[in-house]
């Protein structure tokens, strides 16, 4: 009864939390989950405990964007999901869509979790998959080197019914290999996209005799077919698997084999990182029993709101957002850019906020100089509180200084001068932004958007 009362209690106060915030113009994805388990603690225990079936995603790069795809996908099957679709990934941000939404039952529970809150989560939770995108360097400030954010995740797994859903084509999955945990693999063949070797200089060495790793080809980071010369490690053999891709400007016509059959989908979404997200959402899908066509035509239709290559119009230009945050993301934005021929100019918000990641030495290590190979730049904007570090690097990789435009921010909010330029042009335009670049890149854009309307 005193248990349950915490409950009640719990629950409203961090019901109340959210309301305050919401009248205040403040999103709310975090503070009410902190609220009510400071109140009760292991009150996601009882909220998990009302889901059918729970669903984790983690890893680098991809956790949003699946979250919000998978969500989309599973609604053509399931009414009743709760999700933190926002990215707010650490465990209060994991807890407050229980508040937002309280309902007694759910059909799903589809939570991206943060690689080094996954233990925190699965201490209350018994997830029966795991989705594991990848693993890359990505704010060594935070966790270090890659292997110990591999292990904190791989330690938390602690259920051998969990199923895992891996990325084949990522050496990382390997370190899974040693649970007695099902696990199903998604990969991407070798396409007119693959290279033959890294843009990026990331994990080469095996995860079961640390030799170094040959590479057949390469789709992005460290990411494709590789081989250990001297245990026999290689690609598990993949559940799922991309046979084919026609790449266009904002989308991908590709096809999957999977059940004996090979079968066609279309992304709307550029970057051949979204088609191994596509993957990993195909896969669960499927593994859940949803039919091909439910799966192809939600997919079709879903529209990405989250500055994760979100399209904004505006009345003579579009613009695309897009969130990156490390070397292989930076660098595979730049190679999903020149796909277009046309006119455009970039913009590039580089902060260096704590939840940006203090440490911004990341972007000597990105393939800048695949902006050369962008066609007709018009102008390259560097903007954000390191506007000046982003200059230097467009300069060490030989873009013209005659197209660079430097505007340094004395904070995050300071960006509107280099937007009102940018904005001022009647090409499209693509703007890259770590994490706290993007909600006020992304305000700016709505507002005009808004007085373009009006007009």
């Amino acid at each position: 009864m005193k248990g349950h009362l915490t409950t009640k209690i719990s629950m409203y106060a961090g019901k109340t939390t959210y309301k305050i915030l919401q009248i205040s113009g403040k999103k709310g994805t975090a503070l009410p989950g902190k609220v009510s388990m400071k109140i009760k603690p292991n009150l996601l225990k009882e909220m998990g405990e009302k889901c059918d079936r729970t669903i984790l995603v983690t890893g680098t790069n991809g956790k949003t964007t699946i979250n919000n795809l998978l969500n989309h996908v599973l609604k053509g099957k399931y009414n009743n999901i709760t999700s933190n679709l926002n990215g707010s990934n650490l465990i209060n941000g994991v807890v407050t869509p229980f508040i937002i939404n309280k309902q007694e039952h759910y059909d799903c529970g589809v939570f991206e979790v943060d690689e080094g809150t996954v233990p925190k989560v699965t201490q209350q939770i018994t997830p029966n998959y795991i989705i594991i995108t990848n693993f890359f360097r990505d704010q060594l400030d935070r966790y270090g080197e890659v292997e110990n954010t591999i292990k904190m995740v791989h330690d938390a797994i602690t259920d051998s019914k969990t199923i895992l859903i891996l990325n084949a084509d990522n050496p990382s999955c390997l370190y899974f290999s040693d649970l007695p945990n099902p696990e199903i693999y998604y990969s991407h063949g070798k396409t007119e996209n693959s290279k033959k070797q890294m843009d990026v200089f990331e994990s080469v060495f095996c995860p079961i005799c640390g030799n170094r790793l040959e590479y057949d080809f390469i789709n992005y980071g460290s990411i494709g077919q590789y081989h250990c010369n001297n245990c026999g490690a290689k690609n598990p053999p993949s559940d799922y698997k991309l046979m084919s891709v026609t790449s266009h400007d904002g989308y991908y016509d590709f096809s999957i084999g999977y059940c004996n059959e090979q079968k066609s989908f279309r992304l709307n979404l550029m970057g051949i990182y979204n088609l191994y997200n596509c993957l990993a959402v195909i896969a669960l899908s499927s593994e859940l029993g949803l039919d091909y066509e439910t799966i192809k035509n939600r997919i079709i239709s879903f529209e990405y709101k989250l500055g994760r290559m979100e399209k904004i119009n505006l009345k003579n230009k579009e613009v695309v957002l897009v969130l990156s945050k490390n070397p292989v993301g930076l660098s595979e934005v730049l190679a999903a850019f020149c796909i277009n021929p046309n006119e455009k100019s970039l913009m590039f918000i580089l902060n260096d906020y704590p939840a940006d990641g203090e440490d911004i030495s990341w972007i000597w290590d990105a393939n800048f100089e695949k902006v050369l190979e962008i066609p007709n730049i018009k102008n390259f904007y560097c903007t954000g509180t390191r506007a000046e570090d982003v200059a230097l690097r467009l300069k060490y990789a030989g873009f013209p200084t005659s197209k660079i435009r430097i505007y340094p921010s004395k904070d995050r909010f300071d960006i509107k001068p280099a937007m009102n330029n940018i904005l001022s042009e009647d090409n499209k335009s693509y703007i890259i932004g770590t994490f706290t670049g993007m909600p006020e890149a992304r305000k700016i854009l709505y507002d005009k958007q808004k007085e373009l309307m009006k007009k």
